[in-house]
């Protein structure tokens, strides 16, 4: 098996990566945020929580949108 690596390939790898770390980001974003709105409104302790879940939510759409630019990048490409 020969196996040609371009440089692009490596772009796109990172692009993948980053798209998991951008995810990681919201979800904590999310949870920190939750935490601030409990201590400073006295909200339930589950508060927190629904920060990291709405933060999932919203880093997995944004995921979504990267990752299918990049798919249709490479169709565009490969024809």
């Amino acid at each position: 098996m020969n196996f040609k690596f371009d440089a692009k390939d490596l772009v796109i790898f990172t692009k993948i990566v980053y798209s998991g770390l951008l995810i990681v980001g919201f979800i904590l974003l999310g949870y920190y945020v939750g935490l601030h709105f409990e201590n400073k409104y006295d909200l339930p302790q589950s508060t927190p929580v629904w920060g990291a879940l709405i933060g999932a939510v919203l880093g997995l759409l944004q995921c979504w949108k990267m990752i299918k630019s990049i798919v249709d990048q490479v169709r565009g490409d490969s024809k």
